[in-house]
């Protein structure tokens, strides 16, 4: 899988700073809203002698108080799931954000979870926010607090499968830019990687930014 070819790639066009070795998965930083903006491989163990990896966007945010959000990638089941929460007794309500909150267009098939349901309803109220999720069907945001106590948070946005094949990677086709059986020259390869992996990370990194704002528009 070429995540460093299609990293540096990248990186030439938009800049950052990229921090890329021969035997480690690279990690690509931007300065956004004088915050840290990164984005890299996160590994997972499958417990059968090999990891998977997803792709993985953070930045820090800092808020007034803690606050945690989950929003879930599209799945068909979810509206149902959602349904079926706001149904049992005695369920707080900040457990489920219901499918009919306003917003079924993005609520409907992501399962949310937070802390604070008004505070959550304001944030995505953003239209940036329900717009970069419409265009990240594959993705999900988690927000949680970090230590201390100065309001510190970390935003993190996540594929939901795996980039490790071609099957169910969410468009990033990383296994295309391997070389083995792409017969290729090196313009061509950069010409497919700028066509087909620029505009997914530039989706993705979206997501990122879009959460950031929303959650900082309004004051807690």
């Amino acid at each position: 899988m070429s995540w460093n070819k299609c990293l540096y790639a990248y990186h030439q066009t938009h800049g950052g700073q990229l921090l890329a070795g021969e035997a480690r998965d690279g990690l690509l930083v931007f300065t956004w809203k004088d915050q840290p903006l990164i984005v890299d491989l996160s590994n997972a163990d499958t417990g059968k002698s090999f990891t998977v990896n997803f792709v993985r966007a953070r930045i820090p945010v800092t808020l007034a108080r803690p606050y945690t959000l989950t929003i879930g990638s599209e799945k068909a089941t979810s509206g149902g799931v959602n349904m079926l929460l706001r149904a049992l007794p005695g369920l707080p309500v900040s457990a489920a954000l219901p499918a009919d909150f306003g917003y079924p267009e993005i609520t409907k098939k992501r399962l949310i979870r937070s802390n604070d349901h008004n505070f959550t309803k304001l944030t995505l109220g953003s239209l940036d926010l329900r717009s970069a999720l419409a265009a990240c069907p594959e993705d999900r945001v988690e927000l949680h607090p970090g230590p201390g106590d100065e309001g510190r948070h970390l935003i993190t946005v996540i594929t939901d499968h795996s980039v490790d094949s071609l099957s169910g990677d969410g468009n990033w086709h990383l296994g295309e830019f391997d070389g083995i059986d792409c017969a290729c020259n090196d313009a061509q390869m950069a010409q497919r990687i700028a066509e087909s992996f620029f505009p997914r990370m530039d989706r993705f990194l979206g997501l990122c930014k879009a959460a950031y704002s929303a959650v900082t528009q309004w004051r807690m």
